[in-house]
């Protein structure tokens, strides 16, 4: 099983400045489901929206990994992101979450292109410790592509 969505749970202003409303979101994993707070300064739900559907039909046409931002904020007002790195291996599909530190990306990076600043995927890391993901076969990612009508 796998879905990406924002929640019914009302908006927060969990920020230092409360102006700027925070969406719950879900991200559906096999049998895991791992809850996020978007920031909704630069991008509102249906630009999440868009851009998860954009690059799921991207991953499930063929492109080897992408990225899910699930929270983004003005560089000049946050030092992070967070997102889901998501690597294709045949038909499964494997998920690593990462806080992003927005010092990692060069200079002039754009949002919308993410997927190609994301590393090739690693099981390990330096330490020799193992990265936590969640594997999901792509045929669900295909469904949930054809219930939203994007395929």
């Amino acid at each position: 099983m796998f879905s990406i969505s924002f929640t019914d749970q009302p908006l927060e202003y969990p920020f230092d400045d409360t102006s700027i409303p925070a969406a719950h979101g879900e991200l559906v994993l096999g049998k895991t489901t791992e809850e996020f707070l978007a920031n909704l300064s630069l991008w509102g739900k249906s630009d999440y929206e868009s851009h998860w559907a954009r690059e799921l039909k991207a991953l499930y046409e063929g492109r080897p990994r992408v990225a899910l931002v699930v929270s983004y904020d003005d560089p000049k007002a946050a030092s992070n992101m967070e997102i889901w790195r998501v690597y294709r291996d045949g038909e499964w599909v494997h998920f690593q979450n990462q806080l992003l530190p927005y010092s990692n990306l060069p200079q002039g990076f754009e949002v919308s292109k993410m997927s190609h600043y994301i590393q090739d995927r690693l099981v390990t890391t330096t330490e020799g410790e193992r990265i936590s993901e969640w594997d999901v076969a792509i045929r669900h990612i295909e469904l949930f592509l054809r219930h939203f009508n994007v395929l």
